[in-house]
Parts: C-alpha cells; sequence; structure tokens
C-alpha cells in the first residue's frame, strides 16, 4: 500500500509539470484575440467628434464610388505587377501582367500601383477574415485553414449587407463559407484540390465579363486560384506559372476595356472603382503562411474611371492589407467594421475621390489650393471617423476582454488619441471660413491629418506585438518545464526500481522506455517550427505523418525489444 501511494504522488508531480509546462508554452504560442459580437452602425456617428455627412445618401463618410470590382488573384507576388526595372534582376515570371503596368503608367491620374503587406499568418483563410474584418487573426486561427468556419466578427461584407449594397461573388468557395447567406448571387467552385489549375479560374472568366453588364449588384468579387495552385505544385519559376499570369493579363484586359468602354457620363461605370489585388504573396516553391517578405508581399492595383487631375505615378507606394476593410467602406459609404484597427489609405482614398500631390501645393494657383484644401477638410473628417472608431474598438475591448492591453500600453492610447483630437473642434471649423487663407489653413490641415495618423499606426504595432508576435520568454519556460517532468519521470522509475528491489524495468527495458520518451518529446518540440514556417499551410500533412510515423516506429522497436526479452528470459 505504501508503495503505491510513493508511486501515486510521482505520478501525479509528473501530472502536474507537464500540465503547468503545456498552460505556459501555448499562451506563449497560440496567441488569441478575442472576438466581440458588437457591430457598427449609422447611428453610431452621432458619439463621435466628427462631422456627420450631410448627403443623405450617405451613412458616416459620403461614398466616393458606386460600384466596387475586387479582382482577387489568390497569391500574388508583388514582383508579378510591379515592371521589372524596379528590382536588381529581371526573372521570367516577370512583366506577364502588362496591362496593369501600362494602364499605370499611360493614366498617371486614375490608374496606381501599390505595394501591399500582408499580415501573417499567409493562409487564404485567415487572409480573407483580415481583409474583410480589419483586423489581425491570430496563429490560433490556422488550424480552421482547411474548413472556414462562417465569421461572426463584423466585417465588411457583414455592412454592405446591412446597408443594402448588393454583392456578387464568383470563384473561391472560401468566401460562401466564410459569408453564408450573404451574396445575392454566387457562383462558388471548390478551391481544396490544389492539383486543379484550371476549374475556380474558369468558372470566374465565364461569370465575370457577363457580370460587367448587368445592373443588379453594387460590388462584385471574383477570387482566381491558378496561380496559388501553380506555385504549390510547379513553383514560381514554372511554364504553368508564366501560362496562368499570361491568361489573367488576357483576362484583365477585356475587363478593362469593358469597364472604360461604359464609363462615359450616364453610363454603368461612370464612377466605378477597379482593385485587382493578392490576399498574400508566396515563396519560390510556391509556399505561404509566414511572414518572410517573399509571403506577406503583394499588390494591389487600382484604377478609377473617372476623369481625375494629374496624379503622379510611383510603383513604390505602399499599403497594409489590414486598412483594406475601412478604405473601401470609406469609400462606398457604409460604416467601418467595429473591430477594424486599420487606417483609410490615403493614397487609395485619393485615387477614387480626386485629389492631387500634397508635396506640389506651393506650385498651383488659387482654384487649386482650395480644392486641395476642401480634400484635406475631408480626408481629416474621415481619419477622425477612423480614430474614433478604432479608440471605441480598444476601450469596448479592454473591458469585455480577459486578455487585454496593459494599463501602460492603454495610457499611452488615450494619450496619443487625446492630443489628436484636442485640436480637431478648431480644425474642422476651418471649412465654415470660405474667405480664409490656405497657407494658414493648409499646414493645420496637415498636422491634424499627421496626429490622427500617429495614433492609428501606434494602436496596428500594438496590436500586432500582442496578437501575432510569440511570446519566447513563456514558450521558453513551458519547454523547460516539460524537461523537468521528463527528469522526474526518470527519478521516478529509478526511484520505485530500488524500493521494490525487483526491477520493474530492465536497464534495456528502461533505456528503451527513457529513448521513447525523448522521442516523443523532441517530436513535439520540432512541431513548433514547422508549425511557423512558411511551408505549413501546404506541408503540415507531410509534416504531421513524419512525426506520427517516427513515433510509431519507436513504439515498434520497443515492441520487438520487449519481445525478445521475453523470448530470452523463458
Amino acid at each position: 500500500m505504501w508503495g503505491w501511494w510513493r508511486f501515486g504522488k510521482w505520478t501525479v508531480l509528473i501530472m502536474f509539470l507537464h500540465i503547468i509546462a503545456i498552460l505556459i508554452f501555448t499562451k506563449g504560442f497560440l496567441l488569441t484575440r478575442t472576438e466581440l459580437p458588437h457591430s457598427s452602425h449609422c447611428s453610431d456617428l452621432s458619439q463621435s467628434p466628427c462631422h456627420s455627412s450631410p448627403s443623405s445618401s450617405s451613412c458616416w463618410t459620403k461614398p466616393a464610388v458606386d460600384r466596387l470590382i475586387i479582382i482577387v488573384l489568390d497569391a500574388l507576388r508583388f514582383d508579378f505587377v510591379a515592371p521589372s526595372s524596379f528590382f536588381e534582376e529581371k526573372q521570367p515570371w516577370m512583366d506577364k501582367l502588362k496591362v496593369l503596368q501600362r494602364m499605370a503608367s499611360e493614366n498617371p491620374s486614375s490608374a496606381k500601383i501599390f505595394k501591399a503587406i500582408a499580415d501573417p499568418p499567409t493562409t487564404s483563410l485567415q487572409r480573407l477574415k483580415g481583409l474583410t474584418t480589419g483586423a489581425l487573426p491570430t496563429f490560433i486561427d490556422v488550424g480552421n485553414s482547411f474548413g472556414a468556419p462562417a465569421i461572426v466578427e463584423d466585417n465588411f461584407i457583414n455592412q454592405l449587407i446591412q446597408n443594402g449594397k448588393r454583392v456578387v461573388m464568383m470563384g473561391d468557395d472560401t468566401w460562401t463559407q466564410l459569408f453564408p447567406n450573404h451574396f445575392n448571387k454566387s457562383y462558388p467552385y471548390p478551391s481544396f484540390n490544389v492539383k486543379d489549375l484550371n476549374t475556380v479560374d474558369n468558372g470566374c472568366i465565364e461569370h465575370l465579363l457577363p457580370s460587367l453588364y448587368q445592373q443588379d449588384w453594387d460590388v462584385l468579387i471574383a477570387h482566381f486560384l491558378g496561380v496559388d495552385h501553380a506555385g504549390h505544385i510547379h513553383g514560381v519559376d514554372s511554364t504553368p506559372m508564366i501560362e496562368k499570369l499570361e491568361q489573367y493579363n488576357a483576362v484583365l484586359e477585356k475587363v478593362i476595356k469593358e469597364l472604360q468602354n461604359q464609363s462615359g457620363p450616364g453610363k454603368l461605370h461612370e464612377n466605378s472603382l477597379l482593385l485587382v489585388m493578392g490576399d498574400h504573396g508566396q515563396t519560390l516553391n510556391g509556399d505561404h503562411g509566414g511572414g518572410s517578405p517573399e509571403e506577406v508581399e503583394t499588390s494591389i492595383f487600382a484604377m478609377s474611371f473617372k476623369d481625375l487631375p494629374s496624379l503622379p505615378s510611383e510603383f513604390d507606394s505602399s499599403s497594409c492589407e489590414l486598412d483594406f476593410a475601412v478604405t473601401v467602406s470609406s469609400l462606398l459609404g457604409v460604416p467601418f467594421p467595429f473591430g477594424s484597427i486599420g487606417r483609410v489609405n490615403p493614397e487609395l482614398y485619393a485615387l477614387a475621390v480626386c485629389t492631387w500631390n500634397l508635396d506640389d501645393d506651393k506650385t498651383w494657383n488659387n482654384q487649386d489650393q482650395t480644392k486641395l484644401e476642401e480634400w484635406l477638410q475631408n480626408y481629416a473628417n474621415v481619419l477622425c471617423i477612423n480614430s474614433w472608431q478604432v479608440k471605441r474598438y480598444i476601450d469596448v475591448y479592454s473591458a469585455s476582454s480577459v486578455i487585454g492591453f496593459s494599463s501602460e500600453d492603454l495610457f499611452r492610447i488615450s494619450d496619443l488619441y487625446s492630443k489628436a483630437d484636442e485640436n480637431w473642434s478648431y480644425t474642422k471649423n476651418l471649412s465654415s471660413y470660405k474667405n480664409g487663407s490656405s497657407n494658414t489653413s493648409l499646414p493645420v490641415l496637415k498636422r491634424q491629418i499627421v496626429a490622427y495618423s500617429n495614433f492609428l499606426s501606434y494602436v496596428a504595432e500594438l496590436a500586432r506585438s500582442k496578437w501575432t508576435e510569440f511570446n519566447l520568454k513563456m514558450m521558453g519556460t513551458g519547454i523547460g518545464i516539460m524537461l523537468l517532468s521528463l527528469y522526474c519521470h526518470t527519478l521516478a522509475i529509478k526511484n520505485l526500481n530500488k524500493s521494490y528491489g525487483v526491477s520493474l524495468l530492465s536497464s534495456r527495458d528502461s533505456g528503451i522506455s527513457f529513448g521513447l520518451m525523448l522521442t516523443f518529446f523532441m517530436s513535439l518540440l520540432l512541431t513548433v517550427p514547422l508549425f511557423y514556417s512558411s511551408l505549413r499551410s501546404v506541408k503540415e500533412g507531410k509534416a504531421a505523418n513524419f512525426l506520427l510515423a517516427t513515433t510509431g516506429i519507436m513504439t515498434l522497436r520497443y515492441s520487438f525489444m520487449k519481445n525478445k526479452m521475453l523470448i530470452e528470459v523463458s
């Protein structure tokens, strides 16, 4: 009886150490963010210090575009879109999307190429979730990569439906899994078979061009998958990849031509905006999921079909995909998603609503100065709404989530917002002085924009540090405690063998048991870099099979050795 009690104490100690190690390790590794059930509404703006739009057809902001076409080219690397002259060395896959480069070069006032940065994890489901919610999906979500649950958090698609916008979707069926019953029309195609390069793309092509002539939608989404699948199977530097890019170029050329033909005064696409974008990039081997530059760098091509004033063309313009939800929401005049923490991108917003190079204002005449002042006033008001929404979310999140921000972080957030907001009462009154001096108002408006931008940038970086960066100290502590439990396990075996006077396990058997435990632990430990690596999204099945096979082989070896010893004894 006493022996069993001593055995029980060792068991309880080892189990306790295992539980503590797992809890500490997972707290540092499985980053979590509480999803709030709140949604934004048009009436919420009355609580903010910002202007409400005088237009009766708008909600938070005055709509800048009537129709929006979003074409997602999955795994679109930045060097697929930008000219090869932008890079040190030309590669075979560059300069294949010539129509986008030509439009940006020939129509600098209405077309622009942006370098977009995606936040990891760069799996398609997490990027779509981030694009539509304006939030940061965490690594704990990656387990759902191949079984997309419906998004319950407030998002851009939900806001469109709530505010009477009609949405049509075609392509990757992940959209219908994330947003069931949200689309007026949908043409989903299965996306799981990475060896199929054509089914999804052909479905998009079949419905995309005819849909451009129809009037039963306000937002059209077409999600192509061929480049992503070609990368997974053949790699970036391959003939199938080149063929896919050339096919996309031909399709985009037809789309742009049709939109231009219908963009005249009174026509269907007089005030439409085209966005061609990637959800993430990919490595040369076609992998994605991690945070390497190749995986996070993608592109957004934006083209307006209005007659705009001259705007300089720059291919190094950058944008964060975190900004996508709030920027598109502001252009369509719908409330920003409640949990969004992005900033309305100034260049993309300017391209859609008309603006000028802000650094050349000294060379303009009085009429241009007045127009610039009006635009700056409008954009400052949009950033006011943007900042108020983010501050509201941070306050609600901190009050309702166990995993919130520290008091120091909250104080810094409040301080930045107060500084940005304290001069807003003076700044917004500038619009009431029609005869005011632009030399005075322009610097004030620019300072106001910078203040709001600094606040939004700080919140975004803070959120990234909390939700997308591992806590290495806690992970190391958890691993250390797990090693300690392994040592205690060995001591327990030796102690019990000594106490009984008869070896419960022979020396050879004990060595096998210890080796089996060590192998299992090291296999578990190896899953951490495998999980975090850029190979995760495609290779995670192979990695899991390898670890299971290794454990099985060790178990089989243990069985053979035990059977051999029993034969020797008999």
